[in-house]
C-alpha cells in the first residue's frame, strides 16, 4: 500500500529469502514511482521504504534504473495480456479503426504501466550496465514479435512481416503522447480550466488517427 513501510529485514540468505526480498522491494518501489514520480524516487527512498540500508539494495540489483526495469516489465506483461484480450475478440474480422480502438482500449486500462514508458528512453541511457541494455532490448524486441503476430491474426490480409516495423512506431509513439494526455494532479487541475481548453490533448482521439493512419499503410 502506498505510504505504508515496511518492517526492517535481516539479510536473506536462502534462495526463497531472496525472491521475497525482491518482491518486496519491486513492490515498494511501484509504489513510489507511481506516487512521485521516478524521477523523484531515489535509490535511498527505496531502501528506506523496505527497511535497508542502501547498500544491501546493491544485492539485489544494480541500481535504481534497474529495478524500474524490472518493474516496467512486469507491467508491461500485463498490458500484453490485455491486448491479446482485447485482438482475440477482434480475431481474423478486424480493420484499422477496430485494431486500433482494441490498442487504445489497452493502453487506457494500463495507467501504471502508460506513466512508466514515459521515462524510458532516458533510462536506458542512464546507469545501465552493456549487459542490461542488451537484455532490455531483447526482450522488447520478442514484445514486438508477439504483438505483430496478434496484431497480423486480427486484421485479415496482414502479415508478421508487415506488422512488426508497425510494432516499433506504436511503443515509440505512446510515451510522449501520453505525457501531453496525461499531466499529473497539479498541470491537470489548470489545464481543466476553461480558457486552457486548447492546450488539452485527448488520447484516444489522437492515438486513434494515428493507429488508423499506420495500420492501414500496413495492410
Amino acid at each position: 500500500m502506498p505510504g505504508s513501510k515496511c518492517p526492517s529485514f535481516q539479510r536473506a540468505r536462502q534462495p526463497r529469502q531472496i525472491e521475497e526480498r525482491r518482491e518486496t522491494i519491486l513492490s515498494a518501489a511501484l509504489a513510489l514511482f507511481q506516487r512521485n514520480g521516478l524521477e523523484q524516487v531515489s535509490l535511498n527512498d527505496i531502501a528506506r521504504e523496505v527497511g535497508l540500508a542502501k547498500s544491501n539494495i546493491y544485492r539485489y540489483f544494480e541500481s535504481r534504473e534497474h529495478i524500474y526495469l524490472v518493474v516496467l516489465q512486469r507491467l508491461a506483461a500485463q498490458f500484453e495480456e490485455r491486448i491479446y484480450a482485447e485482438l482475440g475478440r477482434i480475431k481474423g474480422k478486424g480493420n484499422a479503426a477496430k485494431v486500433g480502438d482494441a490498442l487504445i482500449a489497452a493502453y487506457v486500462s494500463s495507467p501504471e504501466y502508460g506513466e512508466l514508458i514515459t521515462v524510458v528512453n532516458s533510462v536506458l541511457e542512464k546507469r545501465l550496465t552493456p549487459e542490461l541494455v542488451v537484455n532490455f532490448r531483447t526482450v522488447f524486441l520478442e514484445r514486438r514479435r508477439r504483438l505483430a503476430a496478434a496484431l497480423a491474426r486480427a486484421l485479415p490480409g496482414s502479415t508478421v512481416a508487415k506488422m512488426l516495423p508497425v510494432t516499433l512506431h506504436i511503443f515509440l509513439h505512446v510515451p510522449g503522447l501520453w505525457t501531453f494526455c496525461f499531466p499529473r494532479p497539479d498541470s491537470k487541475k489548470l489545464l481543466d480550466a476553461p480558457g486552457y481548453a486548447p492546450l488539452r490533448v485527448d488520447f484516444r482521439k489522437e492515438m486513434g488517427l494515428f493507429l488508423r493512419a499506420i495500420l492501414r499503410e500496413a495492410v
